[in-house]
């Protein structure tokens, strides 16, 4: 997140990103359709000093699931305090349509859900209260990772869950084509001599690494690895064209080697598609994939025993480990010290966590996790075989970086079609270098 408090050296690049922060902040199974709300989020009432009956609101986007355990915890903090709650609920895309209409009202509710990618946004327009004076995070996590959430010095959200980025793999196919499984805590140098290794005994068709190299995120994990700078912060341009170029052309050499797949296999991605994501119909070996979405995956393959790894890494590290998803306050609510006593209490309830279970991720507290997990499925079990492997020893992860702030939107999406001029043939890399460093200096420009 921009303004960390974390230090960034200039980016030395190796290999093409070949990263996926597939569902890293959207829900797999969120509504298409707004299934309504209870009351208006901006409504407040009255309440009492904190300890005494109030009323809060709140505000969260999720599946039915997440819907219905959490107003199951609701229902039992009001038992237990008297403070009361006016819920809305909705799918990804209308709680984002709906929250900019409540801030620049300045009737946010309460208690909001807010994500890794737009947390720095609200935090600039005065939304977000600064929770520094009422909850100490270090309660929850190492003081290292505490470092990861701050903005200014300074606590704006709350991360509801534990979350991050690796890599799967079927150990089941791997073994069925005499594949040595790769080993946690690889480099660029290592996951790329281990991808030309197995390519040996792949079949026509199958491709031992993964490669998305057509989205900025993809290629801002791979710049991060190797201790580059943020290449968009805030209204600030960032983007190395000799990075870039390197990036690309290391790519198209290995898609010519036959260790990443083509073109055609890339562009008919579609996530979770039994018949066009290459991971499930068995064209690619490997896959990039965020600790909540893992489960999804195995249960889309019951046959087969999955394991993992960290994504590879450079001298910045290797991948993300961070929550992606928060509760913060408004910055004009009348119970802050209420809120936040409550974000406090749902982040460590035991009940309470036997009833949200893994419905918005890997509980944050261990002895909520402790908890609930004899009660979880070999499935849901995954998300935390998975959060161990890319927390281990040997790895350093290092935190997430927000998504493309508003000013580079046009850029973001030029990002993507560019690279897949380039992967199809219809545009030289130096091409388009030029074009993005262009593109993206204009669009800094306008928005200073």
């Amino acid at each position: 997140m921009r303004k960390k408090q974390i230090g960034q050296k200039v980016a030395v690049v190796l290999f093409a990103a070949m990263l996926a922060l597939s569902g890293c902040s959207k829900p797999v199974d969120s509504p298409k359709q707004d299934p309504g709300a209870q009351s208006s989020p901006g409504a407040k009432t009255e309440g009492q000093p904190s300890g005494g009956a109030s009323n809060l609101s709140i505000f969260w986007w999720g599946s039915d699931s997440r819907h219905e355990a959490t107003q199951k915890v609701l229902d039992l903090y009001s038992q237990d305090t008297g403070v009361t709650f006016d819920v809305e609920f909705t799918g990804w895309d209308g709680y984002w349509q709906k929250l900019p209409v409540l801030a620049a009202s300045k009737e946010v509710p309460d208690v909001l859900q807010m994500d890794a990618a737009y947390i720095e946004q609200y935090v600039d327009n005065g939304t977000l209260a600064d929770l520094s004076p009422y909850i100490d995070l270090a309660e929850f996590v190492g003081e290292d990772e505490k470092q990861n959430y701050l903005i200014d010095g300074k606590l704006y959200g709350i991360p509801l869950s534990r979350n991050g980025q690796g890599v799967v793999f079927s150990k089941t196919r791997l073994a069925q084509l005499g594949i040595e499984e790769p080993k946690n805590g690889w480099t660029w140098e290592e996951m790329i001599a281990w991808g030309r290794e197995a390519k040996k005994k792949c079949p026509d068709g199958v491709y031992p690494l993964w490669d998305m190299c057509n989205w900025y995120q993809y290629y801002q994990e791979y710049v991060q690895s190797h201790g580059g700078e943020k290449t968009l912060a805030g209204n600030e341009f960032n983007f190395n064209k000799e990075t870039y170029k390197e990036y690309m052309q290391l790519y198209l050499d290995l898609v010519e080697e036959g260790v990443c797949p083509p073109p055609e296999v890339i562009l008919s991605f579609v996530e979770y598609d039994p018949m066009n994501d290459y991971f499930l119909n068995g064209k690619v070996l490997t896959r990039s994939i965020s600790v909540g979405s893992v489960m999804t995956i195995g249960k889309m393959l019951p046959d087969d025993e999955l394991g993992g790894v960290c994504l590879p890494q450079g001298e910045g590290g290797s991948g993300w480990v961070q929550s992606t998803i928060f509760f913060s306050v408004s910055a004009q609510s009348e119970h802050i010290q209420e809120a936040a006593d409550f974000i406090k209490w749902f982040l460590s309830d035991v009940e309470a966590g036997k009833i949200l279970k893994t419905t918005r991720g890997l509980p944050l507290s261990d002895e909520v996790y402790g908890s609930i997990e004899p009660d979880l499925d070999t499935y849901e079990k995954l998300n935390m075989m998975l959060y161990k492997i890319i927390t281990a020893d040997e790895v350093n992860p290092t935190p997430y970086w927000s998504d493309v702030p508003p000013a580079f939107s046009t850029w973001n999406t030029e990002f993507k079609s560019t690279g897949e001029a380039v992967m199809i043939g219809d545009m030289s890399v130096e091409d388009a270098a030029e074009y993005l460093y262009s593109l993206g200096a204009e669009a800094a420009a306008e928005a200073k």
